[in-house]
């Protein structure tokens, strides 16, 4: 159920306003500002519902990739089980046949019957296979208790593991069901909002005498001069921050070369300090060898060196988690998509060679999936857009339409990369692009 601050915004002009304001250029002004601020409302009413479905969608896949993991676990837990239920029916097998090797050789009648035994005649041989016989049979059982305590506490694990399943998939299952509420509300104030939108781009082109698609233009260009000076700002900061650690670092290494040397040179002045020492004290004679033994224990007393300690090697960095499609509210057609985006590329200039690169690219970020969520960061989309939210320069629509999505993600390849295939060798030299 939505809640009050979840609907479009209130307060749009009449046709009638439109009209009478057209009569006087100041009323014609302020009823422009007015209509442009409810877009603006508009607009940002969309957007937040459109991100909430997509946090939504984030956790449901989060959630589900979560269960996936945990059933690995169950897996790798359950053949760990079964190995350990073998190996104790196989102790129990080999206690049981040795008892019963013991009793057939006659030793069950204690005293009595090995009296009896050392009578016959191979008797002292039987006597002594039969003790041979008990001590197996005696650490047969004691193997048996050990395999029966494994077996038991690997089914106590994959028990356990299973009960963490369960609770993962009940978790998952609410938070797919979340996903849905948030993606049709979206998906419901996307389109009131789209028909706001559209009567309020009329009336201001009418107010100024302009087209719809002319104010359409203008606006998408305003939104996306403003993603483009968000983007400006937040490298700025990187690099500012980057320059900040560079310093840093070197600051630290210049303080560890300072370092060095003040230890080297204390190292130096402790070996002249030693020499001068042993300037001024008389060298005694070392004490003669007494014989074969000292010289042995001389010789055996010499410090081999050490083998020289090589550091490990540093592990490489984790790949970045799949992105992963919640599967809520939209139907994913990647061949669609692929068709629809190499039609495309004619209108940025670039030739058909460049659609096998952008192919891999977005195959590689989304599987050309017009949901697809990536768990960790929140990516979304064909185009794995960061925040999701950049879409919107493209459409109202971008959650559910994957040309929206492509069409944005085209734009931003020409202006941050000019093609697909430079765009993908950052993608397969940074992992991202």
């Amino acid at each position: 159920m939505a809640g009050a601050d979840d609907g479009p915004p209130s307060g749009y002009p009449t046709w009638a306003d439109v009209q009478a304001a057209k009569s006087n250029a100041d009323s014609a002004k302020a009823e422009a500002d007015r209509i442009g601020s409810l877009l603006t409302s508009v607009e940002s009413t969309a957007a937040d519902a459109s991100a909430k479905a997509v946090t939504a969608g984030a956790a449901s896949a989060k959630a589900a990739q979560a269960v996936k993991d945990q059933q690995q676990v169950v897996a790798v837990l359950d053949a760990e089980a079964a190995k350990r239920a073998a190996e104790r029916d196989a102790a129990q097998r080999q206690a049981g046949q040795l008892a019963a090797d013991s009793y057939m050789g006659g030793s069950g009648g204690g005293p009595i019957e090995a009296l009896s035994v050392i009578g016959q005649q191979d008797g002292l041989n039987r006597l002594q296979t039969l003790q041979v016989l008990g001590d197996q049979t005696a650490q047969a059982v004691r193997d048996y208790r050990v395999a029966a305590n494994a077996a038991a506490a690997a089914e106590d694990a994959s028990q356990a593991a299973k009960d963490a399943l369960a609770d993962l998939a009940a978790t998952a299952a609410q938070q797919f069901s979340l996903a849905q509420q948030a993606q049709q509300q979206a998906q419901d104030v996307v389109t009131q909002t789209q028909q706001h939108e559209d009567l309020l781009l009329a009336q201001l082109a009418d107010l100024k005498g302009t087209s719809v698609e002319v104010e359409q233009k203008y606006r998408e260009g305003q939104a996306a001069q403003a993603a483009y000076a968000a983007a400006q700002e937040a490298k700025r900061r990187a690099a500012e921050q980057a320059a900040q650690q560079a310093a840093a670092e070197a600051q630290r290494r210049q303080q560890e070369a300072l370092a060095r040397q003040q230890e080297a040179l204390a190292q130096q002045q402790a070996q002249q300090q030693q020499v001068q020492t042993q300037r001024q004290v008389p060298v005694q004679p070392p004490a003669p060898v007494q014989g074969p033994a000292a010289s042995g224990q001389a010789q055996g007393a010499a410090v081999i060196p050490a083998a020289p300690v090589v550091a490990p090697l540093p592990a490489a960095p984790p790949p970045p988690p799949p992105a992963v499609s919640p599967g809520v509210g939209v139907v994913d057609d990647p061949a669609g998509a692929q068709a629809y985006a190499s039609s495309q590329l004619g209108a940025y200039g670039w030739d058909s060679g460049q659609f096998g690169c952008l192919l891999k690219l977005w195959t590689q970020e989304s599987s050309w999936l017009t949901d697809a969520t990536n768990p960790s960061s929140g990516a979304y989309g064909i185009a794995q857009a960061l925040p999701p939210s950049k879409y919107y320069t493209a459409g109202s629509d971008w959650l559910t339409n994957y040309r929206t999505q492509i069409n944005w993600g085209l734009g931003y390849i020409a202006s941050r990369y000019g093609t697909p295939c430079n765009a993908w060798a950052h993608e397969v030299s940074a992992g991202w692009y």
